[in-house]
């Protein structure tokens, strides 16, 4: 073996170390964040009226959708660029990052009158979006001043680092919101508890990633390069915010916002399992594709090693979810917030089908095809759009509404499918194993709950523990498979 083929074996060794580290940090962090966000929301439930969640629901759309109608993908191009880690192309991204930030602060300070006044007409409660989306907009152009380092970090997969600056900032921020709550029971605690997060974030950026003093700097040739890969990474998001955000926004405008509210209860626990995909595509597998790309890898062989861990993850997550509803709300909610038990795994379901899809995104990006996600969010707008014409002549109730997001998802992944297929991933056998595994092991929890006597005569508490060993046990053989080979590597 010639020594540049060692020297590149030795570099792939370390960046599928990182991948693998960074993915253990990832999984542990996002699960322990994950049931720190469900009790939270099980305390403000408590507190808070319904149309609460409903409110936070539209200003989260409002300040998501600014963000993305600005991405052009800095975090995105110091990761995929040559010249990622010179200081004149980082100091550029950061400056254009504070411009983006202070400039999506003032127009939704700017768009909240118009949208209070639009809500308002279905909901007087939606009045309150005066006040709030202008606070939670200071958000933006904080973060804004968030350290260049963490774009550095991540084109180095440095996910550790970042990731406890998540807990970190997670942590503080729920104790923050059910303090601020407790003494306000206003939605307006949770909206200073955001302000303060994104403080605290932006100090331990400077704080935990060591690096050199960012200074104001736009680079024309750096500028140049930003916008060129970033302008269908910008139309992408720009339509991927319709495609996440349509339907709580359509939602708000058609039904009563207490119906609202319970069911972006239900769709915030169904997005967990989108959260965690999406992060691992985010921080390991995009920068991973990368880099192996680079290497000579071709992107067949690098998508195949880095799908069957995701989608068994999230095959057992989305599980959990469907065979649980029933048993979690009963035990975590009162019956103001019962309706969400069928909502939910009528919307996992769909996250199923919107995590592969992501995966597929992920390849479409590290293969240059980034106008191919423009091309799926469409699609997901376009086929959801339709569906709302279909529902706003037959005075649908929101399960139908919900089985609407549903079919959506589907539409969008044939798409995804399709366009994978093109790019020469054209192996089904991983998914369709995993979508028996989800259908016949949701059955049979449902079935258990519902129709299994001693099951269902449980509290709940012991009902989601027996369900949890059950399909964990029911998973253990996929998920052996996969540690094995870790540890079999370990042990060599």
């Amino acid at each position: 073996m010639t020594a540049s083929a060692m020297a590149a074996k030795g570099e792939n060794s370390a960046l599928n170390a990182k991948a693998r580290s960074g993915s253990i940090w990832i999984v542990g962090a996002f699960g322990a964040s994950q049931v720190l966000r469900l009790g939270l929301n099980v305390v403000l439930a408590a507190l808070l009226f319904e149309e609460a969640f409903a409110l936070m629901a539209i200003v989260t759309a409002v300040m998501v959708g600014l963000n993305m109608f600005s991405d052009i993908g800095l975090q995105q191009n110091v990761v995929q660029s040559p010249r990622g880690d010179e200081s004149a192309f980082l100091n550029t991204a950061w400056t254009m990052q504070v411009i983006r930030g202070i400039g999506l602060t003032l127009i939704a300070a700017a768009v909240a009158w118009p949208l209070a006044t639009f809500y308002g007409t279905n909901d007087p409660t939606a009045l309150e979006l005066r006040w709030l989306i202008p606070l939670v907009a200071l958000t933006a152009a904080i973060d804004g001043l968030r350290s260049p380092s963490a774009l550095s970090a991540a084109r180095h997969m440095l996910v550790a680092r970042l990731t406890r600056i998540d807990v970190i900032v997670q942590i503080s921020n729920a104790g923050m919101a059910m303090v601020l709550v407790w003494f306000m029971r206003s939605v307006y605690g949770i909206a200073w508890a955001g302000v303060l997060s994104s403080i605290l974030y932006m100090v331990l950026t400077y704080w935990l990633l060591p690096g050199p003093r960012p200074r104001l700097m736009l680079e024309r040739d750096a500028m140049r390069a930003i916008i060129s890969f970033g302008k269908w990474i910008f139309l992408a998001t720009l339509i991927s915010f319709l495609a996440m955000q349509i339907d709580r926004l359509a939602f708000a405008a058609m039904y009563p916002l207490a119906e609202v509210g319970v069911y972006s209860i239900a769709m915030s626990l169904a997005m967990v399992v989108t959260a965690l995909i999406g992060r691992l595509q985010i921080a390991v597998m995009f920068p991973w594709y990368s880099r192996m790309i680079e290497s000579g890898m071709a992107l067949e062989q690098a998508y195949y090693k880095a799908k069957m861990p995701m989608l068994i993850m999230s095959t057992y997550f989305v599980t959990l979810l469907i065979v649980g509803a029933g048993s979690f709300f009963k035990l975590a909610y009162d019956d103001r917030y019962a309706q969400a038990a069928v909502f939910l795994p009528i919307l996992s379901v769909g996250i199923w089908f919107s995590s592969m899809g992501g995966m597929y995104g992920a390849a479409f990006l590290a293969a240059g095809r980034s106008k191919w996600i423009a091309l799926v969010s469409a699609v997901k707008v376009g086929s959801f759009a339709l569906l709302l014409v279909v529902l706003s002549h037959t005075d649908g109730s929101m399960a139908m509404a919900t089985f609407a997001v549903l079919i959506s998802e589907l539409i969008t992944f044939a798409m995804s499918r399709y366009l994978g297929w093109r790019l020469g991933l054209k192996s089904l056998r991983a998914e369709l194993t995993n979508l028996v595994m989800l259908t016949g092991c949701s059955v049979v929890g449902v079935s258990l709950v519902h129709r299994f006597g001693p099951l269902a005569a449980l509290h709940p508490a012991a009902q989601l523990l027996v369900l949890g060993v059950l399909t964990t046990l029911a998973f253990a053989p996929f998920f052996f498979k996969l540690v094995y080979p870790l540890l079999k590597q370990r042990g060599a």
